[in-house]
């Protein structure tokens, strides 16, 4: 790395493409980015949208007086290329996208006792420009929560973003639950088939499926026992619903486990929770 005289030439040499790489004290860059004192602080990179763009991400973060110094000067120095100021240079689109709302939100959730909202509201709107240049620059799409949140000028806007956001998550959420239940299926086929040994469910819950080399049960957990153990356990796990179910049920199968739950709807032994139509569908193959 190329020792040069002063921190001035680093962040102009950075700033204009002089050279790979140059250090002065403790501000140093190397290709596109610049940081302060190491690795652990970036204070700005070079970078190209698809169409040929180029811009800097410059940091927003603070660190201490002279890292400070340093960022003002990179700013100083780059002032001839377009600058997008983010909270991490290092960050995803989704991490910045996801910052630059929750930094919204926090100042919108004082509207209401604003005496002077409209300052309150230049903020908001500052925010929100900072992530449309960004977004405009990659062309990428602001997410639909950070839109209406860049335009809330009161507090039922804001209650309105929120339970927006909310609807949101949920919908998110169920996707991605439908994708892992769908995962899980074609998982529980192989394991069925013995192409696996152990597999993670989605939906919290386990299943069986009989070694019949073995003469053993054995979940998805890897854990198993004997088939007539299981048996006799089936024969009192019926006994145990007739009788209302049972919760913490002072019993042990194979004086090892701990039976937590029988009832209706699922069984809980140990770190298990096995529907019972999991449970009779097996026996039924068993011819139980």
């Amino acid at each position: 790395m190329e020792r040069v005289k002063d921190i001035a030439t680093v962040a102009h040499n950075w700033a204009n493409g002089i050279g790979e790489s140059a250090r002065a004290s403790n501000l140093f860059f190397e290709e596109r980015n610049i940081y302060s004192y190491g690795y652990h602080f970036l204070i700005a990179k070079h970078v190209y949208s698809a169409n040929g763009g180029h811009a800097v991400l410059i940091t927003q973060k603070t660190y201490s007086k002279s890292t400070t110094a340093q960022v003002n000067l990179v700013r100083q120095a780059s002032r001839h290329i377009l600058q997008l100021f983010v909270p991490n240079p290092e960050w995803s689109a989704e991490e910045l996208f996801d910052k630059w709302y929750s930094r919204i939100k926090a100042i919108a959730g004082g509207l209401d006792n604003a005496r002077k909202p409209e300052k309150y509201i230049l903020d908001i709107q500052a925010i929100y420009s900072e992530a449309k240049k960004y977004a405009d620059f990659f062309g990428y799409e602001v997410p639909e929560v950070l839109q209406k949140a860049g335009q809330v000028e009161n507090i039922g806007q804001y209650r309105e973003v929120i339970r927006r956001e909310d609807e949101l998550r949920k919908a998110q959420a169920k996707r991605e639950l439908a994708e892992d239940l769908r995962i899980q299926k074609i998982n529980l086929q192989r394991w069925r088939a013995f192409a696996t040994n152990y597999i993670i469910t989605a939906d919290g819950y386990d299943y069986l499926r009989l070694n019949e080399d073995a003469g053993r049960i054995e979940t998805t957990q890897r854990v198993e026992i004997p088939l007539a153990t299981g048996k006799q356990f089936y024969a009192l796990v019926l006994a145990t619903i007739a009788g209302g179910g049972c919760n913490d049920c002072k019993l042990r199968l194979m004086d090892r486990y701990d039976v937590l739950a029988i009832n209706r709807q699922f069984i809980k032994v140990g770190c298990h929770k096995i529907s019972l139509k999991e449970i009779k569908s097996f026996a039924k193959k068993q011819g139980w």
